[in-house]
């Protein structure tokens, strides 16, 4: 059973968002990409935490982190966007912000639930127009799914399989292949909010029991569609 620690539980599953400043582009080439991608590998190995998808869009990024000491979460992704907005400002020779505010994180419960939160990363582009399908975007964890990168490879596939539940690459790979379709038809706008601004999203006892693990008192749990999420009382 994951422990409380300030906020962050060891052992579970966080979706991560980050957007540019002001909404900006500053993704938009290639390099910047790329960058971002190294260094989210060298995060992983220097703070042990275990990417488990990912997606870095030209104005901002989403994560699917877990990592068996939780506070670890929050101090690799402050090393890994100071790195990146401290990259962006000495090869532009600009100062100020590359992030807007702080990243969003929302806990998620392992299974059918991060399942989910897994497409919606994955499908990121497919909805915004850019792509036709999500192996058409180059910085996106679901090409590691299918190619997998012989140096640098960032997803950790046994913790995803495990999270999971899937016994092997080859039953996630049918399995994500066969949903890719079917997610888009039956996507509701609504419900994709809950992915970026809810706090926890999973069955109603076990947002209760994780809740309470981090100290969170001021959450309201609520369902729409179907699912379950935690999210500020004055929300």
């Amino acid at each position: 059973m994951p422990r409380r620690t300030r906020g962050w539980l060891d052992n579970a599953c966080y979706h991560i968002t980050h957007r540019c400043h002001n909404r900006e582009f500053l993704f938009r080439y290639k390099k910047y990409r790329w960058f971002y991608l190294r260094q989210l590998f060298e995060m992983s190995k220097r703070y042990k935490i275990d990417i488990l998808d990912y997606i870095v869009t030209s104005n901002h990024v989403h994560l699917l982190l877990s990592s068996g000491k939780g506070k670890r979460i929050s101090e690799g992704l402050c090393y890994l966007h100071g790195r990146m907005g401290q990259f962006y400002n000495m090869e532009t020779n600009k100062s100020g912000s590359f992030w807007s505010g702080r990243f969003h994180s929302t806990l998620i419960q392992d299974g059918k639930h991060l399942g989910e939160c897994l497409f919606y990363i994955d499908l990121n582009m497919v909805r915004a127009g850019v792509v036709r399908h999500p192996m058409e975007w180059d910085a996106s964890g679901c090409n590691e799914f299918y190619r997998p990168k012989q140096r640098y490879r960032i997803i950790n596939t046994n913790r995803l399989l495990e999270v999971l539940a899937m016994p092997d690459i080859g039953s996630f790979r049918k399995w994500h292949t066969s949903t890719l379709d079917d997610i888009i038809t039956r996507e509701d706008p609504a419900r994709l909010e809950l992915w970026t601004k809810a706090y926890a999203i999973g069955e109603e006892e076990w947002l209760s029991c994780k809740l309470r693990e981090a100290g969170i008192k001021r959450m309201k749990i609520k369902s729409s569609n179907g699912i379950s999420f935690a999210i500020g009382e004055n929300n």
